[in-house]
């Protein structure tokens, strides 16, 4: 048997080993696929029970003053349609704010807003963890967090 047999035998096996290790992942993908039923993994819960009242609804029409909106996952505010809460006021970005559900806690974090998001009148950047009765202004409305 020549050498370049040899070589080739080896890197023929060598082939199937590989080819034989990228079936069984995408079938083991494609088992979890079909395991979850296609659903893709569902935003964190809030295990406690959180709110936010409409303090001043400002210049937005689409909040009423006094109102609750639960908190039971992450939640986007900001004034196009693909927010959580939409409100309607030129002085809110696109995307604003985003209050985060983590484990028993929840966080605010400003998107990049161009006016900023206040958390009790003073003006946040990043991500800022949220306490019971802390009020949230965005634009010229405020929110109030219940737990």
């Amino acid at each position: 048997m020549s050498f370049s047999k040899l070589i080739a035998g080896v890197f023929g096996v060598v082939f199937i080993v590989i080819l034989y290790v990228i079936i069984y992942y995408a079938l083991k993908i494609m088992y979890r696929d079909v395991k979850n039923g296609g659903k893709k993994r569902r935003a964190p819960v809030a295990k406690g029970n959180y709110g936010l009242e409409i303090i001043k609804s400002g210049n937005g029409k689409d909040l009423k003053d006094g109102s609750i909106i639960p908190i039971r996952s992450d939640l986007t505010i900001g004034r196009k349609d693909d927010n959580s809460i939409v409100i309607s006021d030129q002085h809110i970005s696109g995307n604003h704010a985003k209050i985060i559900v983590r484990n028993d806690s929840l966080f605010i974090e400003d998107l990049n807003s161009t006016n900023g998001t206040y958390l009790n009148e003073k003006k946040i950047s990043g991500k800022m963890k949220l306490a019971n009765k802390d009020e949230i202004k965005i634009g010229s409305t405020i929110l109030k967090i219940l737990s």
